[in-house]
């Protein structure tokens, strides 16, 4: 199956990104886990695999309790690098008014600070992190038991909830793994994929869009998205 050839003019377009690994190089959470917890890493993603852990329960059993301190977590956030292309989405979408969001099944602290850190800006969807003392305390962003993801941030739902506040609207998603990604890539009209997301949809014999950096998004986009006579398309973010 193929993607569409080209954006509808007479749909609004809107564009949801996962975090980790797509709009960010590393894996956030995946890294931290991997320096600081590897062994506690290794034997539940065992777990998670043979399926007696969803995503979400998998990260509770991972990172609740984390001791980490502020000061230390901002030292390795410093570490994360953004996409060669995330400034050229966010600008496309920008001066296009097209809604642009972030749809994380990581931490909104994480995705506060790290705006901060390269001084961009986008709405995000995320799970939540809070510190007692030094200590990590995680809860859910808006799970879907109705949805087999398992994930705290079901980026389906997500989607689907916005298509239902907009009715027509023409929804992009941009993902690179088979976890968190997948259910949004299928909700999606246009999925654009990368990693072990696009194997898996490959495999479900779903069309997609292969990337290797976000720039190459940007190109398809511009040249697949056709813009109406009256110039911008799409509306403000919500």
């Amino acid at each position: 199956m193929q993607p569409p050839s080209t954006i509808p003019a007479d749909r609004p377009l809107a564009i949801f990104c996962d975090f980790d690994g797509t709009f960010s190089v590393q894996d956030v959470g995946s890294t931290l886990a991997q320096q600081r917890l590897p062994e506690k890493r290794a034997r539940l993603w065992t777990r998670f695999e043979q399926g007696e852990l969803t995503a979400w329960t998998y990260a509770v059993a991972l990172l609740d309790g984390l001791e980490l301190s502020e000061k230390e977590l901002d030292e390795f956030l410093h570490t994360i690098e953004l996409d060669a292309g995330a400034r050229a989405l966010l600008e496309w979408c920008e001066t296009r008014g097209v809604p642009f969001r972030i749809l994380s099944d990581g931490f909104d602290w994480n995705l506060e600070r790290l705006q901060s850190i390269h001084r961009v800006h986008f709405d995000f969807m995320a799970n939540h992190l809070e510190y007692e003392g030094d200590v990590w305390r995680i809860s859910p962003g808006r799970p879907n038991p109705a949805c087999g993801c398992g994930t705290g941030s079901c980026k389906r739902g997500i989607i689907s909830a916005y298509r239902a506040a907009n009715p027509g609207a023409f929804c992009v998603h941009i993902g690179n793994g088979r976890v968190s990604d997948l259910c949004g890539a299928l909700e999606a009209d246009l999925a654009f994929a990368k990693d072990t997301l696009a194997p898996a949809l490959a495999q479900a014999g779903e069309p997609f869009v292969a990337f290797e950096t976000l720039r190459d998004v940007v190109a398809f986009l511009s040249e697949r998205a056709v813009t109406s006579a009256g110039g911008a398309r799409g509306g403000p973010a919500r």
